[in-house]
């Protein structure tokens, strides 16, 4: 006895096989945002984001030490700031809704009135969710000099 093999086939409506479309004219495509960030750029933003991790073995075996020291420090340095980023507008958020629901209450006032940031607490908040984009992290890092100033003029 012969046994017959049928080739998969596509079973769904063709609408709902490509996420994120848009019908223009009948055609289907996707569409991306656009990067701000040239590569050169983009590089020295990931660098201070995520330290030694952007190199290739091969580029971390013929690095000096030294120039890797720079790089983690520049990375913890990053970290810090944008976690005591995310911590500073947690914090205005919860003092706004605090103080919109309990304004009159003079025991619960402290609570709300004299918060700041605690370093060894780590935000584990998104950017995303924060509403923060790219562009206001580039620019929070050129504020805080981990980016250099002409950062935008970077080719």
């Amino acid at each position: 006895m012969k046994k017959t093999y049928q080739k998969p086939e596509y079973s769904g409506k063709i609408s709902t096989y490509q996420a994120n479309t848009k019908n223009n004219n009948g055609r289907v495509y996707q569409q991306y945002d656009a990067d701000i960030l040239n590569p050169n750029q983009n590089f020295l933003y990931k660098r201070a984001l995520f330290g030694l991790s952007m190199y290739e073995p091969a580029e971390l075996e013929t690095m000096s030490e030294a120039k890797k020291e720079r790089v983690k420090k520049m990375q913890r340095r990053c970290q810090f700031v944008l976690n005591q980023w995310k911590q500073e507008m947690m914090i205005s958020f919860s003092n706004s809704l605090f103080s919109h629901f309990f304004k009159n209450h003079p025991f619960l006032n402290p609570f709300w009135e004299q918060t700041e940031p605690d370093p060894k607490f780590v935000c584990t908040l998104d950017f995303k969710d924060l509403g923060i984009r790219k562009e206001q992290i580039v620019n929070k890092l050129i504020e805080t000099g981990i980016l250099p100033i002409n950062f935008y003029q970077i080719q």
